[in-house]
């Protein structure tokens, strides 16, 4: 039928924070997930997400505004999955979190954090997929802006 390209692949879940990637491959951040874990893997055993939406709500509350030191909290709402296909691609088939955070920016190190989310669905991939249970309670850590 048609080739697909190696390149430009999504992975889907987690914290966001990408390391270490082969071939031009970019990590979108779900947080309530593990890394990876909302990416589809096709027959060879391969992550292969080629498609991907991802919707987010967050409310950010300053607590201190002061030019040596900014923190707020944040609660947030998210939304998002990875398909194989184009033609697989279905925008309210995705998988739902929540939860709560923290943010402090410090000019000398930037901006750090953590979150606490729940995953209300079944992942795609990872230990929870096998079980057939909810992503459940997930910690991260935010470091550097996230766009």
């Amino acid at each position: 039928p048609y080739a697909v390209s190696p390149f430009e692949k999504f992975r889907v879940g987690g914290d966001g924070m990408s390391g270490y990637s082969m071939m031009g491959s970019e990590t979108i951040g779900l947080r309530g997930y593990e890394n990876s874990s909302l990416t589809p893997y096709d027959s060879n055993g391969e992550e292969n997400g080629n498609v991907y939406t991802r919707m987010t709500l967050e409310l950010r509350y300053p607590i201190a505004l002061k030019p040596s030191a900014t923190i707020y909290v944040l609660s947030f709402l998210e939304a998002g999955n990875a398909w194989q296909k184009f033609t697989q691609f279905s925008p309210f088939s995705v998988r739902r979190a929540g939860g709560f955070g923290v943010r402090i920016f410090l000019p000398m190190f930037g901006l750090m954090g953590v979150d606490w989310a729940y995953g209300f669905d079944r992942p795609n991939s990872g230990q929870n997929a096998y079980y057939g249970t909810t992503s459940g309670s997930q910690f991260h850590f935010v470091i550097g802006q996230q766009f």
